[in-house]
């Protein structure tokens, strides 16, 4: 591997120190992987999975006759667009669906409220997906053949198209689509989300602002509007308008709550406008919450409104009612498991032994499919010292910054030991930064693998004057400043997190690095990482693809990463920032592979953050539940929620769980 001459220079610098050890500071090349995904599928071409068009008829789930019989709702023919999406039964494994019946989740989050514009979350696990619409598609594109992934697939952004110098994206929206209020989705409702929210530095919007591109945003008819850049952009960068940055929010609800156009309402106001114990929420999605038990449960229903189809002309989805049983991500591995849930994310890899032992028992209700390595876990430094609290806050980050205390920590790890505390066998694999190894842009021989090495570590901390200078076995800060004591926040709920912070704590000790592990739920841990406001964090955060959730890896914009948000760039950040510019805005996949390559070596080879292991998911299908495609990846291009396409699942009458609310639809 070669490596750039500051690097070489800085291994050189510590050498001396460590040569007694018999050690010798290159780069070391990551060790031999074997893969545990053994699924074979046939690719299919991005057209035979849905298109749009119109039907000389459409049917509707029976539950919502007598709604129309009453004229509670319109007939089905003016619920749906002139040319809905129609999904293609070619790509379905089973076939069109029957209607009614249950789809049973499990999850181990919170709703935080229905503002997802604002940032909020809708405790994961699916119900944020089965809501909320996007400009573009993701998901899906596991299924597509390689010659024909040119970008992402369109959703409510049916089509759009380039100027000649790749400048302005003029954007052409479905028209025809309703909220599930009945309100009209149009023009008006994307540019409030990306003016108001996602270039409003004061929402706490899931792009943040200048990321796309710095954009400025040009209405040119109630469904079409324009995206003028400030340099020439490709297709690539269309891909951050997919779940779950770009999905625009009712504009209708939500505008008269924001200060922009309220002098009586504040950020604060405006993010709670829509809080979790209000149902129904407004949505475009294929379900919609009409009951949200705290620490119980959250019922949704069908949103009559639902502008996809299948061939036949059946409104879509064939499901009338989804639960998400609020409990434990555990949990949810074990409900799936017994047959009492029919979806799991299997990512906890303490449970990955005995579900994969129940699961293959030929009486078993649920199939389990392990895909490629997609999740990683890192510890993540503030880098931004203008963000630092006091002096000592301060004397910190300017440690953290420099490289040799991150590679420090990094060869502290003993990843092997970390991963079989996590599950015994073949599951875990060393990660050090940059993408994982299930991701299509990872490449071995780019990444600058720091090998478990106390001695090293020691070395370098020695070089940078963090010696322990009062004896108490803690460094202190060069100078001879306080003990090196790093305040670390982490899910405390999440059973992998905590025990891989509690392993990373214990083997820094070693080397005389102290971290005060704070464990924090879900939500604050979200509110915390999406803001910066932290000196450290843990967390599992995969990295697959460049234009995913790119603030919480890349320096993308003024605001990004969260962990060095202040514009107080490093020298390599700049560089990397070049590269990932450089990969937006090309149209050439060979040359993007490349400027991943730049992309993954920039990250390993300066500690960008502290990696420790990665392992495969699994996903877990209950064999009562049709159209769920075996190869079917728990995390590629998004996660299975949405690779699974869960408004063309279907249940056979038979096997229907019995509904809890049958004939009820959200009520405004």
């Amino acid at each position: 591997m070669v490596r750039s001459m500051k690097t070489m220079k800085r291994a050189l610098a510590v050498s001396t120190a460590i040569v007694a050890s018999g050690t010798l500071a290159t780069a070391d090349q990551m060790p031999p992987e074997t893969s545990l995904s053994g699924l074979e599928y046939e690719l299919i071409g991005r057209g035979d999975i849905y298109s749009y068009g119109s039907l000389d008829s459409y049917n509707q789930a029976p539950m919502l006759d007598a709604l129309v019989e009453s004229g509670a709702l319109p007939p089905v023919n003016e619920r749906l667009p002139a040319e809905p999406i129609i999904f293609k039964s070619g790509a379905m494994v089973d076939g069109i669906g029957e209607y009614g019946g249950v789809f049973r989740h499990v999850i181990g989050g919170r709703p935080e409220g229905w503002n997802w514009m604002a940032g909020q979350h809708q405790g994961w696990g699916g119900i944020n997906m089965a809501m909320q619409e996007c400009l573009v598609r993701q998901g899906p594109r596991w299924q597509v053949k390689a010659e024909e992934q040119t970008g992402p697939l369109p959703n409510l952004a049916q089509s759009w198209t380039w100027n000649v110098d790749s400048t302005e994206l003029t954007v052409n929206l479905m028209q025809g689509v309703k909220w599930s209020d009945g309100d009209d989705f149009d023009v008006e409702d994307v540019r409030f989300w990306y003016e108001d929210n996602v270039q409003d530095e004061n929402v706490a919007s899931r792009m943040a602002k200048d990321s796309f591109g710095a954009a400025n945003f040009e209405v040119i008819d109630d469904y079409t509007f324009k995206f003028v850049f400030q340099s020439p952009q490709a297709e690539t960068i269309v891909e951050n308008l997919a779940y779950i940055q770009g999905c625009p929010g009712p504009s209708h609800i939500l505008k008269d709550a924001h200060p922009t156009y309220n002098s009586d309402a504040t950020y604060d106001s405006y993010t709670q406008a829509l809080p979790n114990d209000v149902v129904p929420p407004v949505v475009l999605g294929a379900w919609v919450p009409v009951v949200h038990r705290p620490d119980e449960l959250v019922i949704m229903r069908r949103n009559p409104y639902y502008f996809k189809v299948d061939e036949a002309g059946n409104q879509l989805p064939y499901f009338n009612e989804m639960h998400f049983r609020l409990s434990t991500w555990g949990d949810r591995t074990a409900q799936a498991v017994a047959g009492t849930g029919d979806f799991s994310n299997m990512e906890d890899p303490g449970n990955y032994v005995e579900a994969l032992k129940q699961s293959q028992d030929e009486n078993s209700p649920v199939r389990a499919n392990f895909g490629p390595r997609v999740l990683s876990w890192r510890l993540m430094l503030n880098l931004d010292p203008a963000s630092a609290e006091d002096d000592t806050d301060r004397a910190m980050r300017d440690l953290f910054r420099e490289t040799d205390f991150r590679l420090a920590l990094s060869h502290a790890l003993d990843r092997d030991a970390i991963g079989q505390a996590l599950a015994r066998g073949p599951f875990a694999y060393p990660y050090v930064a940059g993408f994982s190894t299930g991701s299509p842009y990872y490449d071995a021989g780019s990444s600058d693998f720091q090998p478990f090495d106390q001695d090293r570590a020691n070395a370098l901390l020695d070089g940078l004057g963090a010696t322990d200078t009062d004896g108490d076995g803690v460094r202190n800060l060069p100078g001879g400043g306080e003990n090196i004591v790093i305040t670390v926040l982490h899910d405390g709920g999440a059973n992998a997190d905590r025990k891989q912070a509690e392993a990373v704590a214990s083997q820094l000790e070693e080397v005389g690095i102290r971290m005060n592990l704070r464990s924090l739920d879900q939500t604050t841990m979200d509110t915390n990482r999406t803001s910066g406001q932290y000196q450290a964090l843990f967390a599992r955060l995969p990295v697959i693809l460049p234009t995913r959730e790119v603030c919480e890896t890349f320096p993308a914009g003024a605001n990004c990463p969260f962990f060095n948000r202040g514009g107080n760039r490093l020298p390599f950040e700049a560089e990397l920032a070049s590269a990932y510019d450089a990969f937006v805005a090309s149209s050439d996949a060979a040359e993007q592979a490349e400027l991943a390559k730049q992309m993954q070596r920039l990250m390993t080879e300066n500690a960008y953050y502290i990696g420790t292991v990665q392992i495969p998911a699994a996903l877990l299908v209950n064999k009562r539940i049709r159209n769920a495609h075996p190869g079917t990846p728990v995390f590629m291009y998004e996660w299975a929620e949405d690779s699974v396409i869960r408004e063309r699942l279907w249940t056979p009458a038979a096997e229907q769980e019995e509904e809890v609310l049958p004939g009820t639809v959200a009520e405004y």
